[in-house]
C-alpha cells in the first residue's frame, strides 16, 4: 500500500501530540507513603486498551494492502471522524476515531503515552471507573473535535489527555501528596503540548482540550479508587450528559445544510459521494470538500 506523507493542514487534522514524559518509576511508593488507597491489581484495561489500539491499526493496514485501498479511505472506513457522516447520523464516528491512528508513528507516540499515564491512573481510579474516563475523555475529544474543527481526524490523544485531565482532579483531592508525586511537572507537559497544537499547523487541538475537560468531569462524577463521598456526582453526570446533547444538537444544526445540500445534489448518502472522491462544493460559508484528494491529505507529525 502506498502512503503519502505530504501535509495540507488546512485541509485534514490529526491527533497528534509530542507529550514530553517523566520516569515513573518510584511513585507508587509515594502514594503508598502518603496513605493513598489504591488498585493493587495490575493495570489489565491499559494494556487492553493498547492491545486494541494496535489491533486496529493491523486490521486496517491489512485490509488497505490487501484491496489496495489507500491510507484516508481506510480511515474513513473505519470511522474516523468526519463531521458531516456524524451530522448525517452516524454519531458511532465518535467513539471509534480513538481507536484509530494516522499511521505507525501516531500509533507509537500514542502508545507510548498511554503506557505511561494509563497505569498511573488505572492505579489511582481502578479498573471500572478508569474505563469510564477514558472512554468519556476520547469522547468528549471527538465532541469538541466535531464541534470547532472542521477537518476528519483519528487518535486516541483526546483520551489520553482525559488521563492527564483525570490526574487533576486527585489534585484537588489530595493536592499534598499530588505535589510531592508530580509537581509541577504535568501542567507543565499538559501545557507544552496544548501550546504545539496551537502552533504546529494541522493538529487537532480541539480533540486534545475536549479530552482534557472531558477526563477532568469523568474523574469528578465516578471518583478515585474506592472513595465514597460523591455527594456532587450527580450534578456532574448531569453536566456531561447535558454537553454532549447539546453538542450534538449544535453540530446537527451546523452540519445540517452541508449533508443536506450533498445529498440533494447526488441524491446518494453523504457517505457514498465521499467515499468515490467527488468533489463536493459546499454552501456559501464552507470551504470545497475535496474527498478525492485525502490520499495525500491527511497529517501525521514526524
Amino acid at each position: 500500500m502506498k502512503h503519502e506523507w505530504d501535509r495540507d493542514p488546512d485541509i485534514i487534522e490529526g491527533e497528534y501530540e509530542i507529550i514530553d514524559e517523566w520516569d515513573a518509576s518510584g511513585t507508587y511508593d509515594d502514594w503508598s507513603n502518603g496513605g493513598m488507597r489504591m488498585d493493587p491489581r495490575p493495570p489489565y484495561v491499559t494494556y487492553v486498551i493498547l492491545g486494541l489500539n494496535v489491533a486496529v491499526w493491523l486490521i486496517m493496514s491489512f485490509i488497505g494492502t490487501v484491496f489496495d485501498i489507500n491510507l484516508s479511505y481506510q480511515l474513513v472506513y473505519f470511522g474516523a471522524k468526519v463531521n458531516e457522516l456524524i451530522a448525517a447520523g452516524q454519531y458511532w464516528r465518535l467513539f471509534t476515531a480513538m481507536f484509530l491512528h494516522v499511521g505507525v508513528m501516531h500509533l507509537l507516540f500514542n502508545s507510548y503515552a498511554l503506557y505511561i499515564y494509563g497505569p498511573i491512573a488505572e492505579k489511582l481510579y481502578g479498573k471500572i471507573r478508569f474505563a469510564v474516563i477514558y472512554v468519556l475523555s476520547g469522547l468528549m475529544g471527538s465532541l469538541f473535535s466535531y464541534l470547532f474543527s472542521p477537518n476528519p481526524a483519528a487518535g486516541a490523544s483526546g483520551a489520553i489527555f482525559g488521563l492527564m485531565g483525570s490526574l487533576l482532579y486527585f489534585r484537588k483531592r489530595n493536592r499534598t501528596l499530588f505535589k510531592r508525586v508530580f509537581g509541577p511537572r504535568l501542567f507543565i507537559i499538559i501545557g507544552i503540548n496544548l501550546l504545539f497544537g496551537f502552533i504546529q499547523p494541522g493538529i487537532d487541538n480541539w480533540g486534545h482540550i475536549g479530552g482534557l475537560i472531558g477526563g477532568f468531569l469523568a474523574a469528578n462524577a465516578v471518583g478515585l479508587y474506592r472513595e465514597r463521598k460523591l455527594s456532587d456526582k450527580v450534578v456532574v453526570w448531569a453536566l456531561i450528559v447535558a454537553i454532549f446533547v447539546l453538542g450534538l444538537w449544535i453540530g446537527q444544526r451546523k452540519y445540517d445544510k452541508m449533508v443536506i445540500y450533498i445529498e440533494n445534489s447526488y441524491h446518494a448518502p453523504v457517505h457514498e459521494a465521499i467515499y468515490y472522491g467527488e468533489l463536493l462544493q459546499c454552501p456559501i460559508g464552507h470551504e470545497s470538500f475535496d474527498a478525492g484528494l485525502w490520499e495525500y491529505e491527511w497529517l501525521w507529525g514526524n
